[in-house]
C-alpha cells in the first residue's frame, strides 16, 4: 500500500547498516541532575535518548538544558497527552493502534505509551496517513528523485548512479512482501548494540550481522562492494 513509504525505509536501513557501530555517546552539557531528572519522565536511559537523538543529527552535547531538550522533542506520552493527542485528531485509541500495527510500529498486544516516548513521533504518523494520496505518490517521481538527490549526493553518487539505483529499486518495492521482509531486517538489526570496534562483538554477533547484509542484498537484489583508499591506492576488500 505504501510503497514509497517503504521505498524510504529501505534506504535508510541500507545506509543505516553502513553505519552501524560507530556511533558514540557525546559527553552533555547539562546539569546532570536535571538530565536525571528528565531520563525519567521521558522513561529512556541516558544512552537511548542519544540514540535517538543521533536519528535526528543531534547529540546532547549540543543541547544546553533539559527544558531546550523538552521543547526540541516534544511532550512526552502519557496517558494525558495521549488523549489529548487522539482528541485533536478524533481518533480512537483503538483506531490510532490499528494505524501504528499497519506503519509497523507496534505488535498485537503492544501498548501505545509503553512503546512510544514522544508524542510528536505518534503525530508524525497521524500526519503521514492523513496527508497520504496514493495516485499522487504513485506518479510524482520528479518530487522523490528531488528528495533523494540530497541523500545520495552526500555519498558521493552521480546523477546518473541515482538515476540507475532508483530505477532498480522501485519496481522491487511493489512485491507485497517487501516491506514485511524489510522490516523484519530492520527489527533483526536493532537487536545489535552499537559497537566501536568488531572485537566488540560475539561470534553469534557477527554471523547475524553477516546474516543481515546478504538478506538485505537479497531483498533490494544488489551487491555490495567495499574497497579501502589510503595514500590515493583503492584496495578492493570484496571477495
Amino acid at each position: 500500500m505504501k510503497k514509497y513509504f517503504s521505498f524510504f525505509v529501505a534506504l535508510i536501513v541500507l545506509f543505516s547498516l553502513g553505519s552501524s557501530g560507530t556511533k558514540g555517546f557525546a559527553a552533555t552539557k547539562i546539569n546532570q541532575d536535571e538530565l536525571n531528572a528528565y531520563l525519567s519522565e521521558v522513561r529512556m536511559t541516558q544512552e537511548e535518548l542519544e540514540e535517538y537523538l543521533s536519528y535526528y543529527d543531534l547529540t546532547l552535547n549540543e543541547l544546553k538544558s533539559a527544558e531546550e531538550l523538552r521543547e526540541t522533542l516534544g511532550p512526552a506520552v502519557t496517558p494525558e497527552t495521549l488523549q489529548n493527542l487522539l482528541k485533536q485528531y478524533e481518533m480512537t485509541e483503538a483506531e490510532l493502534t490499528e494505524l501504528l500495527m499497519e506503519y509497523g510500529e507496534l505488535e498485537e498486544g503492544d501498548s501505545i505509551i509503553d512503546t512510544f516516548h514522544f508524542i510528536y513521533d505518534i503525530e508524525d504518523i497521524i500526519d503521514l496517513e492523513m496527508d497520504y494520496d496514493e495516485e499522487e505518490m504513485e506518479y510524482d517521481e520528479e518530487e522523490i528523485s528531488d528528495l533523494m538527490d540530497g541523500l545520495f549526493t552526500e555519498i558521493g553518487l552521480t546523477d546518473e548512479e541515482l538515476d540507475r539505483f532508483m530505477n532498480h529499486l522501485l519496481p522491487i518495492v511493489q512485491d507485497p512482501t517487501f516491506e514485511s521482509r524489510l522490516m523484519a531486517i530492520s527489527d533483526r538489526m536493532n537487536q545489535l548494540e552499537y559497537f566501536e570496534t568488531i572485537d566488540e562483538l560475539s561470534a553469534e554477533q557477527v554471523a547475524e550481522l553477516l546474516s543481515i547484509y546478504n538478506d538485505l542484498q537479497s531483498l533490494l537484489q544488489i551487491q555490495f562492494k567495499f574497497a579501502l583508499i589510503q595514500d590515493g591506492v583503492t584496495t578492493n576488500l570484496s571477495p
